[in-house]
């Protein structure tokens, strides 16, 4: 089986039981890149970006039991507002590593400032710099917005499921598993993943060495969750309806 496995620590959990079961051929990548190997037929299965789901689903199906979800929290996934330049922005840099995280972010300016503001997909590495610089306004996920550091004087960072949930009282869905519709898997076949995953999360929090235990015990066991539940599919419909109508797809 050839699975697409985001290589962000946000997913572990939902990856572990591919990862440490043997005989699948495994493609550690961002989001965006699992989807064009999924649409191009070099995949079987990947976990990607939510809007990517809504955008393919022609070709597309996916699981609704289990995927990247917050309810108002999700730590790595940052808009980095500039204070000292004028707002709304005519653009904003973002890491194009999650796809949903831009969509979000352009569907949450489109209710604050009525506009449609243009994003550039741009290298996390630049961004970091221009951040360092002070310019521009910004939009980090996964790893890139959990390792950042800034200048608090310049930008205000805001985390996207927090002001998603303000807005809505919702949760989001960042990230799904998604097949050809050519496929058929069962749920119990990502449930199973999970399963291995969440009993084992003392062990992928061990192997973590970039943040601190009681970071990681909060990022997993409080911030996100993995089951889907009736609030966070509201939430996935309610933001299929915006991005639709507001050609944000």
């Amino acid at each position: 089986m050839r699975i697409g496995i985001v290589k962000h620590l946000n997913a572990r959990p939902l990856t572990y039981g591919f990862e440490k079961k043997q005989g699948n051929d495994l493609v550690f990548d961002n989001p965006s890149v699992l989807k064009d190997l999924l649409l191009r037929g070099e995949l079987d299965t990947a976990l990607i970006s939510s809007v990517e789901c809504i955008r393919n689903q022609s070709t597309l199906s996916y699981s609704t039991v289990c995927g990247v979800c917050a309810k108002d929290k999700v730590r790595s996934i940052l808009f980095f507002k500039n204070k000292i330049e004028i707002f709304p922005p005519q653009k904003i840099y973002t890491d194009a590593g999650s796809r949903s995280s831009v969509a979000l972010l352009q569907t949450l300016l489109k209710k604050q400032t009525g506009k449609l503001i243009e994003v550039v997909p741009t290298d996390p590495k630049e961004i970091l710099q221009k951040i360092n610089s002070g310019k521009d306004s910004h939009l980090l996920f996964g790893d890139n917005a959990l390792l950042a550091t800034w200048d608090s004087n310049i930008f205000t960072t805001t985390d996207l499921a927090e002001w998603w949930h303000q807005e809505t009282n919702l949760s989001f869905v960042f990230a799904l598993w998604a097949f050809p519709k050519t496929k058929v898997f069962p749920d119990s076949f990502f449930l199973d993943s999970l399963e291995f995953g969440l009993n084992n999360i003392d062990e992928i929090i061990s192997s973590e060495k970039r943040f601190s235990r009681e970071m990681l015990e909060s990022y997993f066991k409080k911030e996100l969750h993995y089951r889907l539940t009736a609030i966070d599919l509201q939430g996935f419909e309610l933001f299929k309806k915006y991005s639709t109508e507001w050609k944000i797809l």
